[in-house]
């Protein structure tokens, strides 16, 4: 089996959920011995540059320049010397520029929803413009063509179903996967400027200027959790630290109680999750966030307790079983939730003993990847639609 990974974003890019999964996902399959290649559907390079072709890991990776996915020409390239089975588009950028091409060749086309399109695009323009109503032109005409789509929660199935007209058996959910022996390898414990020994961590990994990841929630809890414990210390893993600064200086004479640590890779992500006390997700209750991201399957691999908000698949995540602590997505109950975790070493010791099994049943890659191997060789079967 040969798999073309097609993304709308360059590899390896950011450090987040978006560039990171379809990283995880090739070196899975890699592992796996199955062929894979990436196509990277560049639109900012200019129309007419050559199609360059670079190495990540040792995977080859194509980038094609805005006429070439354009035409729906530049991946007949990519096939002349790589045969692929089929594409696996990742979000709805890499979807939208495959489609032209997957439809003229009959490549089975496997699309893989990071989160519901509308969410991200001209999110301000009252309307939405152009580009926002192309895509969502293109994205139909994909969801029909499809042989497959992967959903990272249940509510987005229920959207493609119900919304998108997608039939329910095409559509599969499969929960942002890692690699957990990243959390088993020995590390070097790490320092954290600002925290002592005794100091009680509450930490946040992620963007922390993202809208949806209700970071301003967790700082305007802050306040009651620093009052209540003197030992508390709050650090955010993520950037940029221009909004570190700014969230400083909502917290006033609390300030200099919070850490922000921007620039950090994966395995200084994987270290700082081990010391924290509390790891805190306090994303809004909107449909941006029906998509479960990867952050969470990181928590869980650091077997610390977690307070999260109680929305979407969290419910069943983390409530139903017992691997978080659930709280109304406001401020207070989010401070009482952190506060009673801090305050019950019990509560935490549970909370913790419960995360390994949830990361290993619903995120780890190589469960995951048998998952991803069924659906291809489903839609390989099925063909487009």
């Amino acid at each position: 089996m040969r798999i073309l990974m097609v993304t709308s974003f360059p590899i390896p890019g950011e450090y987040d959920g978006t560039a990171m999964l379809p990283i995880k996902i090739t070196r899975a399959l890699r592992e796996r011995g199955v062929e894979v290649q990436i196509a990277y559907l560049n639109a900012r390079g200019g129309w007419f540059r050559p199609t360059r072709r670079t190495d990540f890991e040792g995977t080859p990776i194509h980038e094609i320049p805005l006429a070439g996915w354009a035409g729906g020409f530049g991946l007949d390239r990519v096939a002349r010397g790589f045969p692929f089975d089929l594409v696996h588009a990742q979000h709805y950028g890499g979807a939208t520029r495959a489609y032209r091409a997957c439809r003229r060749r009959g490549w089975p086309l496997v699309y893989e929803i990071h989160s519901l399109l509308g969410d991200e695009v001209e999110r301000d323009s009252l309307g939405r413009g152009l580009v926002f109503r192309g895509y969502l032109e293109l994205e139909k005409r994909v969801l029909r063509h499809a042989a497959a789509v992967i959903v990272l929660g249940e509510p987005v199935k229920t959207v493609v179903v119900d919304e998108k007209g997608v039939p329910a058996d095409r559509v599969r959910v499969i929960y942002p996967g890692i690699d957990l022996g990243e959390f088993e390898r020995p590390l070097p414990e790490v320092v954290i400027p600002g925290v002592g020994p005794e100091d009680r961590v509450i930490m946040y990994i992620g963007s922390i200027v993202h809208p949806n990841q209700g970071v301003p929630i967790l700082i305007e809890a802050l306040p009651r959790v620093f009052e209540s414990n003197p030992r508390a210390r709050c650090v955010l893993v993520g950037g940029p630290a221009e909004a570190g600064e700014d969230y400083r200086g909502r917290l006033g004479v609390h300030g200099d109680r919070l850490i922000v640590m921007t620039g950090q890779g994966p395995d200084q992500v994987v270290a700082l999750s081990r010391r924290a006390d509390v790891l805190v997700h306090p994303r809004l209750a909107c449909r941006e966030n029906y998509s479960v991201q990867s952050k969470i399957a990181v928590y869980l691999a650091a077997g610390r307790p977690i307070v999260a908000t109680d929305f979407g698949d969290y419910r069943s995540l983390l409530g139903e079983s017992g691997a978080g602590h659930l709280s109304a997505p406001s401020a207070g109950p989010l401070a009482g939730a952190i506060l009673e975790v801090l305050a019950n070493p019990e509560l935490a010791a549970r909370l913790s003993e419960r995360t390994g099994p949830i990361a290993r049943e619903f995120f780890a890659m190589d469960r995951n990847i048998d998952r991803y191997l069924d659906i291809y060789r489903q839609a390989i079967a099925r063909g487009p639609r």
